[in-house]
């Protein structure tokens, strides 16, 4: 009886362990840097790769379904230009002097499984371009005049960018939003 007792615990810690093991692959498998330097971190190259099947594990865990490569780009940053983490007792100014897609949305979410989280969005249609036609776009807890991305309530938060490829394109331009700390 002692040891049918051990291999139940045995194979019970070894379906664990490898269920752990598995997610950890998921949550970092295809991710990589969109540009080098850069805060944006996209599994877009990971979805047709190798680490395909690991990919579309990560989004379909989160309940979502993978973008079609060519579709939709998405990329994440987790942390500020600088390298330092996105976190709401900070204000960060999102600026984008490159040309922007016909189309895209940036919205902080909070770090992590925050599941069905709330969002705040900004996107083409919903924000003020300034006079030179640049955006600029500031991310904090508390308001902030012209175009606000509210935080949320979380001690850290990920920007999520999304943009759909312009005209015949197969993959959409890398994010053209520097993250800028400017004060906390």
């Amino acid at each position: 009886m002692r040891g049918l007792l051990w291999g139940a615990l045995f194979v019970a810690g070894g379906a664990l362990a490898g269920a752990f093991s598995a997610y950890l692959v998921i949550q970092s498998a295809g991710v990589a840097p969109v540009t080098a330097g850069s805060p944006w971190l996209s599994r877009a190259a990971g979805i047709a790769g190798t680490w395909g099947y690991y990919v579309r594990s990560h989004y379909l865990i989160a309940g979502r379904l993978p973008p079609a490569p060519g579709q939709l780009m998405e990329a994440t940053a987790e942390t500020a230009s600088d390298g330092t983490a996105l976190t709401t007792s900070c204000r960060y100014l999102l600026s984008a002097t490159e040309p922007l897609p016909r189309w895209w949305s940036i919205a902080a979410a909070e770090s992590g499984d925050g599941g069905n989280s709330r969002q705040a969005t900004a996107d083409s249609d919903t924000v003020v371009r300034e006079s030179d036609g640049t955006v600029k776009i500031v991310a904090s807890l508390k308001p902030q005049p012209g175009n606000w991305l509210k935080a949320p309530d979380a001690r850290h938060f990920t920007l999520l960018y999304s943009a759909i490829p312009a005209g015949g394109q197969r993959q959409a331009a890398p994010p053209p939003f520097t993250i800028v700390k400017e004060g906390c």
